[in-house]
């Protein structure tokens, strides 16, 4: 049983019709957000980065935001903008800090 570690979670996606793989050729492909948090126990303590990828629909090669035409930044910035962090994922940061301020508390009243 793993009690630590890093997940990602899909966040947004958007598709792009006209975006030509350099791969294969073929049109057709989408955009998506992810957002990388640090988990104890399964719970989100506290969120790492977000990442930008692309992925063709028929090679199903993926590209990282670095290598993506202009088309691709364009659309991977307007996610960008559209998406914020989910609270969700600093839900074990609150937790803990709410537990040791309870402790403080009872400690020193």
């Amino acid at each position: 049983m793993i009690l630590f570690g890093r997940k990602d979670k899909l966040l947004a996606t958007r598709e792009i019709p006209d975006e030509e793989c350099e791969s294969c050729g073929e049109k057709g492909g989408v955009v998506s957000i992810f957002q990388i948090y640090y988990h104890i126990a399964r719970i989100p303590l506290i969120p790492l980065s977000r990442k930008t990828a692309s992925q063709c629909y028929s090679c199903r090669k993926v590209k990282l935001k670095k290598n993506f035409s202009n088309q691709q930044k364009m659309v991977g910035e307007l996610l960008r903008k559209e998406t914020k962090t989910p609270l969700w994922t600093m839900m074990g940061a609150g937790l803990i800090l709410t537990l040791l301020f309870i402790r403080f508390l009872i400690r020193f009243s």
